[in-house]
């Protein structure tokens, strides 16, 4: 069986929606099929049911059977490989959404660790039921969106208690999740650890410490990273001065900004816009 690919034919009325379905999948791989290494532009989780093959992320090398799933992350690099005797047979499922990181970072994956076990009642057939989901004209866009969001529940419900994930504790996942929400909400202001330690309770240098671990960086470096991630947004449109832009991500000299924008994204943003 070759690859079996559906597209979500609704389009969000935002370009950047809080939670949208892109596409879904089925395919029975040939031996060694493989993917990367290489890099997506958006979050996508296959869902292992039979065969076996290789994930490869971070550095780290997971062998995966049925039963089991591995979540991409936009633009990090991957390899995955089906297993030369016994290939895999995967679903997926593709999507992006403001919501997506706070609702992966209330589960134990990551790019460090991708892999989690699937639940024996949605996951293995999640696949069918985005198709008969995908022939109801009239709530099409409703089915699909209430599918991915259960799928995601499932799985915040289950990779923390079945994986050693690096958030550790359901306090601490908790904790790291309240970070997040509040540097998205405030990225546009003046934030410091001090003030970020102070909003969530703990102290600063802990709190440093569990947020490096969880996301990969400092608060600093995360905050610097998404205000970018936002400029980035905010150039493509190609209705705001870079001064405009640069107040709207939290920095009062342009200059400055021009200089952090292009030592995070490689370009400047006048660059970055005619590309």
């Amino acid at each position: 069986m070759g690859a079996i690919f559906h597209c979500n034919p609704d389009r969000p009325f935002r370009e950047t929606p809080d939670l949208y379905l892109c596409f879904w999948g089925k395919e029975k791989c040939a031996p060694q099929h493989s993917f990367g290494p290489g890099v997506r532009d958006l979050y996508k989780i296959h869902f292992i049911h039979s065969g076996e093959g290789i994930v490869r992320s971070e550095g780290k090398t997971f062998t995966l059977t049925a039963g089991q799933a591995f979540i991409l992350y936009p633009d990090r690099v991957i390899f995955y490989q089906a297993d030369e005797i016994n290939p895999w047979t995967y679903s997926w499922i593709g999507f992006y959404g403001d919501q997506v990181d706070s609702i992966l970072n209330r589960t134990g994956v990551s790019p460090q660790n991708p892999v989690f076990s699937m639940d024996t009642r949605l996951m293995p057939k999640l696949y069918d039921l985005l198709n008969e989901a995908g022939e109801h004209a009239t709530t099409r866009d409703l089915r699909l969106h209430a599918l991915l969001n259960e799928a995601l529940s499932v799985m915040v419900e289950l990779a923390p208690s079945s994986e050693c994930g690096i958030l550790g504790s359901g306090a601490r996942n908790s904790y790291i999740h309240s970070c997040l929400e509040f540097l998205h909400s405030h990225y546009s202001d003046e934030v410091s650890v001090g003030q970020l330690a102070q909003v969530v309770g703990l102290d600063r240098k802990y709190l440093s410490a569990i947020f490096k671990e969880a996301t990969g960086f400092p608060p600093q470096q995360y905050l610097l990273r998404y205000r970018m991630e936002r400029a980035c947004e905010l150039l493509k449109k190609g209705k705001f001065t870079v001064g405009e832009i640069a107040r709207s991500v939290g920095y009062r000299d342009a200059l400055l900004f021009s200089k952090m924008f292009k030592k995070t994204v490689g370009v400047s943003p006048t660059e970055y816009r005619i590309q």
